[in-house]
């Protein structure tokens, strides 16, 4: 990625967020290639991407995204965003479904990878703003009608 392009791309506005909260937060794009954005059939299974999988071979992604100089930007956005599925940043992360802490525990590594991977990804822009990697859980349904009883 040029210097140009990643100023014209920076996330000069990003807050703090918390989960449900998404507001003045910029996520990072790029125009070049990477391994999610390419599409080669021996990156799908029945027609799905690897990087969202519900099977082991997220492994695949894994490996592919290793070589990605996106990765730290990549995960970024995935706390950014609040993802808790698919793999982000050479991590599969763990689901909705998982104990908080190992979702808590992924966003962590994820922001120290793009802090490390900054000077390399984003050379010469200030640090953004970086996103909490703290986990609450959406209230469903069954929640609010519980806590109504």
């Amino acid at each position: 990625m040029s210097n140009q392009t990643a100023i014209e791309q920076a996330s000069s506005g990003a807050r703090s967020v918390d989960r449900g909260s998404q507001v003045g937060v910029r996520l990072y794009h790029t125009s070049e290639p990477t391994p999610c954005q390419t599409v080669e059939p021996s990156r799908t299974r029945n027609g799905q991407e690897l990087w969202f999988s519900q099977f082991k071979d997220r492994v695949l992604a894994v490996r592919a995204c290793q070589d990605c100089p996106f990765i730290g930007r990549c995960g970024y956005n995935a706390v950014a965003a609040r993802e808790e599925y698919g793999v982000w940043g050479g991590l599969s992360l763990p689901g909705d479904k998982s104990d908080p802490e190992l979702l808590g525990a992924a966003y962590d590594y994820l922001l120290a990878q793009f802090e490390r991977r900054r000077h390399i990804e984003l050379p010469g822009l200030p640090a953004p703003a970086m996103p909490s990697s703290a986990v609450r859980r959406r209230r469903t349904s069954a929640d609010v009608h519980s806590s109504a009883a």
